[in-house]
């Protein structure tokens, strides 16, 4: 029995113990993870601020190198005015100076560099870089005639090609040290910002003396890449310490972070307790070890059968889109022939009501393949004119419900907007996308302004002169900043949660604006809301109105060749046409379609996509260069039938009724 105990006692203290030793390792491990990740973030985040700090004062002085005063010969009392008007805004600069490409100070304001007008620069080095690369720059730290540190920020003056002067604004090193104090740092820890020579520009440590003095070697090493990214040495004060770098964008300077050599060597005393308290602890965990386990194996199960099901939508999504095409043609004469039947069987109303019901099956069979395709993501664009206000007035209910209960949605159209040729799926997408995020700029609610307009586009504007529509979409949110609105249509940007946007709503609206012709137009201010915008051009007819399957027929004047390597699908087809009256040819392929073209008089051609052989985009380009003027429409249900046939092509896609033939035809050329 004491064996047995004995046993299970060393069967638990063994695991007691190496566990505790491997949880002592990870702590120790975590700790200098998390000391190395704190100075890092710290050092990117103060170069950043200094970035920031530091390319906004080259941009000013840059700006001031675009006055007038440096056109010909240096006009002194103009520049005098001009920086003594700029030093009123820009309170860090002590002095703005003019010196010549050589290095020699021609004027200064307010006083005189040291009380003497006229004398070389002061750091030739950053003045001679100025000049060099003809860009703005920082220059190093230096020490003033009365003991203070500063350092210059140099612009080019670029006139007829070469450098006429040199602009300097000389800032002192005390408006670099409030970045310092962006947050608490540890105690002992310290961040300083060092020049391009190695020189401490400002440091935040209390009473510092070390402005102006030169870091480590090893520093600098490190600095340079020679070196381990994480260096050990000694501060001015004697203490030890290990730093690290970043570099501030835009400069020669960077960023330094170090912390108290402690900090490394403290977690190995930690870590030493930490084996101590990890025996007991892992008594516990022993006990939690079956339920974790159990735990994790029903979340592996759970991850093992999402994939399973990712991979099942991905082969629905394939084979959706592979066999679509096969789906309209079995749909296609089964439309076309209730057409024809109804309209021969008299005014049974029974055989009627059958042949009704038949056709409403047909008809949410084709809607089914619509939706599916759209699953899949292989929905042809279908551009057709569009009213604006009746679109809106029905897409009324969805953009309420997209809205959700704590917004008001208010539709607006103006008189005289114009018809637009577009996809009116994806035109409904994109305001509803739109609307969307107008929703989540305002999660206390708010009213959402869905506008329709006329807009007259000049000359010399972002889009080509004409009339356009301007469907906009106005929030009372959030807004967004210059950056943001930079990038607001960048793929996969987005500013909600990982879990709340894509990054690809705005992007895919400014596509389909971009495709139909138009534009996207996004204007924002930060507290002030946001206006998306989608500019379309006008389209150059008007709506045309629905025909029902009671449409008059057309009276057939000539005569039309029909291409379809299905042999059910070209019998219905034909049927609808000859019941329309159109004289007809039929052709099984695109080669048996030439050569008939060869022997007869053909007014249009109507072709399948996918047929054996030749394919239906190939007969096209064949009659685009032998008959550039023939009409051609391309009756299809494939869904990438657009990718190779030229966009200017008229086309229907299957399944369809008799009056959609009809009408596709009547459009496609004129009738007798």
């Amino acid at each position: 029995m004491r064996r047995s105990i004995g046993l299970l006692i060393i069967s638990g203290l063994l695991p007691t113990v190496a566990l505790g030793g491997a949880f002592g390792v990870l702590t120790l491990r975590a700790q200098h993870d998390a000391v190395r990740g704190g100075a890092e973030t710290a050092a990117r985040f103060t170069a950043a601020l200094a970035s920031a700090k530091l390319r906004d004062g080259m941009a000013a002085v840059d700006m001031i190198t675009q006055s007038p005063a440096f056109d010909g010969t240096l006009d002194v009392l103009r520049f005098q005015m001009l920086a003594s008007r700029i030093r009123t805004s820009q309170s860090a600069w002590h002095i703005l100076s003019v010196a010549d490409p050589a290095g020699h100070r021609l004027v200064d304001v307010p006083v005189p560099i040291g009380g003497m007008p006229g004398g070389p620069v002061v750091d030739r080095t950053s003045l001679d870089q100025a000049v060099a690369t003809r860009r703005p720059v920082v220059g190093n730290v230096v020490r003033g005639p009365r003991g203070g540190f500063a350092f210059a920020i140099r612009a080019p003056v670029i006139r007829t090609g070469r450098v006429r002067y040199v602009v300097s604004a000389v800032v002192t090193t005390d408006t670099v040290s409030p970045l310092l104090r962006f947050r608490a740092l540890p105690p002992g820890w310290r961040v300083a910002v060092v020049d391009g020579a190695g020189n401490v520009v400002a440091s935040s440590a209390a009473n510092s003396v070390a402005i102006g003095q030169r870091v480590s070697e090893s520093g600098l090493q490190s600095r340079r890449g020679k070196g381990p990214r994480f260096y050990n040495f000694q501060r001015h004060d004697g203490t030890y310490a290990v730093g690290t770098w970043a570099p501030i964008e835009g400069t020669n300077w960077s960023a330094n972070v170090s912390a108290p050599a402690s900090a490394f060597s403290g977690p190995v005393r930690q870590a030493l307790m930490l084996l101590t308290v990890a025996g007991i602890a892992c008594l516990l965990l022993m006990a939690l070890l079956v339920k974790l386990l159990w735990r994790e194996l029903a979340q592996y199960r759970a991850r093992e059968i999402a994939e399973i099901q990712g991979q099942r939508m991905e082969a629905l999504g394939r084979l959706t889109g592979g066999v679509a095409h096969d789906f309209n043609n079995l749909l296609t004469p089964i439309l076309g022939g209730l057409d024809l039947v109804r309209r021969r069987v008299g005014d049974d109303p029974r055989l009627l009501r059958q042949i009704d019901a038949a056709i409403a099956s047909a008809e949410r069979a084709r809607a089914l393949v619509s939706r599916l395709l759209s699953f899949a993501r292989r929905q042809t664009l279908s551009q057709t004119d569009i009213d604006l206000a009746q679109m809106l007035d029905d897409l009324r209910e969805l953009l309420a419900q997209a809205a959700g209960t704590t917004n008001r949605i208010d539709i607006q159209v103006s008189p005289g907007v114009p018809i637009i040729h577009a996809d009116r799926t994806q035109l409904e997408l994109a305001i509803l996308n739109l609307a969307i995020n107008a929703r989540d700029a305002m999660p206390e609610g708010g009213s959402i302004r869905v506008t329709a307009s006329a807009l007259a586009v000049d000359e010399g504007q972002e889009l080509p002169p004409g009339r356009y529509a301007a469907i906009a979409v106005a929030d009372e949110g959030y807004g967004m900043d210059k950056e943001t609105l930079r990038r607001a249509i960048d793929p996969f940007f987005t500013t909600k949660a990982a879990d709340k946007g894509t990054g690809l709503g705005l992007s895919m609206v400014h596509g389909f604006a971009a495709q139909s012709g138009g534009m996207l137009r996004i204007e924002s201010k930060p507290g002030e809301g946001t206006v998306a915008t989608i500019l379309l051009p006008a389209g150059t007819g008007a709506v045309p109105k629905q025909e029902h399957e009671s449409a008059a027929a057309g009276t057939g004047a000539g005569g039309l060749l029909l291409v379809d390597d299905e042999e059910a699908v070209r019998s219905a087809t034909a049927a609808m046409l000859t019941e329309a009256g159109y004289k007809l040819m039929e052709a099984s392929s695109a080669d048996e379609a030439l050569l008939i073209l060869k022997q007869e008089e053909v007014d249009a051609v109507l072709t399948d996509y996918v047929m054996p052989g030749r394919s239906g985009a190939d007969l096209i380009r064949e009659l685009r260069r032998t008959r550039p003027g023939m009409p051609i429409l391309l009756i299809t249900g494939y869904a990438d039938a657009a990718q190779d046939v030229p966009s200017d092509v008229a086309r229907l896609a299957k399944p369809y009724r008799s009056a959609e033939l009809v009408e596709a035809v009547n459009r496609l050329r004129p009738r007798a």
